[in-house]
């Protein structure tokens, strides 16, 4: 079978979930058989000194520098296009803000080089003109069509939702004549053959309404975590990458965007009440701004010698891996978590996990029970109380009974057995 998988961006500096989702589904359906391509902007593209060729379709890039890249695993090849961005004015630093979160874009090329490549299934990993796109193309090579929905549009809080829009607000935006003139039927994801959803909550209403719909949660190559030891006992010092901490000084770990989604704020302002613990975020920046408001609060609360930040770190990374190997209890505060695709790594890396009691993330937590401790978004006092119980003299045995929880459940999402489901889902369209 041919598999076009089709998103937005893919770096290998910037990543995110998606981006994660659809290298790890391409490589496990790749190994599986299938031919399998991926075809994406060149947005936070660092194009690499070797390895590319102009093909005449946009620029193919060998995908090296994910998990697997050099270790005689096969990887999809990935071609990319560049994105034009249909606002004016348009200066540099509005497009380098809309490469990171956002934009719609206009894609000149994708089309042509799916019609020539002639895919039995065109899968898409965006929304908007892209995927439009995707249908417009299908229809005209006869492909199979399906969307993903990797929740980045559910469940946003308004005050969020427009800071989303404040990078463009005051700007012309000359594509909808564009959109007008071309006819845009804007039906998505109502039009494509299949949909196939991350979250349960976007899985319960589009599968009421819509023949072909499949819950497909997130995965983790376990592979990666298997000389991981469980943690029983309690905080030692380890190399951090910045230093080797002092006994004692207990290490929180968050790996996510730089964005106000994952609520890292709540961390930042935790240190203050918990003199013992440092924190670490691990993660592209996707809201500068955003950074810098961390950065001031831990300023004034005076804990800015506790905070550190890694910086983007490609999944599967020995650089990422040795993030979860130096810490000591995992949190994903987020304020809307459509799944979580963390928490399923630090469960392989045998880590406690605290997480936020939140859409898909709190749900994927309560079918483990015993592999994560919750809390309710944005309750500080609750977050305190499920750190305080990780972190005392007696938190041991609860730590070594976490990771002993969080390994069994991680080995149910592997990677491999996910892929083998989709393919199953696009025979059924």
């Amino acid at each position: 079978m041919r598999i076009a998988h089709v998103l937005r961006r893919l770096s290998f500096d910037d990543w995110g979930g998606t981006e994660q989702v659809v290298w790890n589904l391409a490589k496990a359906q790749l190994a599986a058989g299938h031919e399998v391509r991926i075809f994406a902007t060149t947005a936070l593209w660092k194009r690499p000194g070797a390895g590319i060729r102009d093909s005449g379709a946009g620029s193919r890039d060998s995908g090296a520098g994910f998990s697997g890249a050099g270790s005689g695993i096969r990887e999809p090849p990935i071609f990319r296009f560049r994105p034009i961005y249909p606002w004016w004015p348009m200066p540099a630093s509005l497009k380098d803000t809309l490469d990171r979160k956002g934009g719609n874009p206009f894609v000149p090329g994708l089309g042509k080089a799916l019609r020539d490549w002639r895919p039995d299934v065109i899968h898409c990993h965006a929304m908007a003109r892209i995927a439009e796109l995707c249908l417009r193309t299908a229809a005209k090579c006869g492909a199979k069509t399906a969307i993903s929905l990797h929740g980045g549009g559910a469940g946003v809080p308004g005050e969020e939702a427009q800071s989303l829009k404040a990078p463009t607000r005051g700007r012309i935006p000359w594509g909808k004549a564009i959109d007008i003139a071309m006819r845009w039927t804007r039906r998505i994801p109502e039009d494509f053959g299949g949909i196939v959803c991350v979250g349960e909550d976007e899985y319960s209403h589009w599968n009421a309404c819509h023949p072909h719909v499949l819950f497909l949660p997130n995965g983790v190559d376990t592979a990666l975590f298997a000389g991981f030891g469980i943690r029983d006992s309690g905080f030692e010092s380890r190399d951090s990458g910045a230093g080797v901490r002092e006994r004692g000084a207990g290490r929180i770990l968050c790996v996510a965007r730089i964005d106000r989604q994952k609520n890292q704020m709540m961390l930042v302002e935790s240190l203050a009440r918990h003199p013992d613990f440092s924190l670490r975020l691990a993660g592209p920046v996707t809201q500068p701004d955003y950074k810098a408001e961390l950065e001031a609060r831990a300023a004034e609360l005076g804990v800015a010698d506790r905070l550190s930040f890694s910086g983007p770190l490609a999944p599967g990374s020995p650089e990422l891996l040795s993030e979860y190997r130096n810490a000591d209890i995992f949190v994903l505060p987020s304020r809307h978590e459509p799944f979580g695709i963390v928490v399923l790594e630090a469960w392989a890396a045998g880590l406690p996990v605290v997480a936020s009691d939140i859409g898909g993330l709190g749900r994927l937590c309560a079918a483990h029970p015993g592999a994560a401790l919750t809390f309710p978004p944005g309750d500080a006092a609750a977050l305190d109380r499920a750190l305080e119980s990780l972190s005392g003299p007696d938190s041991a045995p609860l730590c070594a009974s976490l990771a002993t929880a969080a390994r069994a459940a991680a080995a149910q999402y592997d990677w491999r057995a996910l892929a083998r489901v989709l393919v199953d889902f696009y025979e059924t369209l």
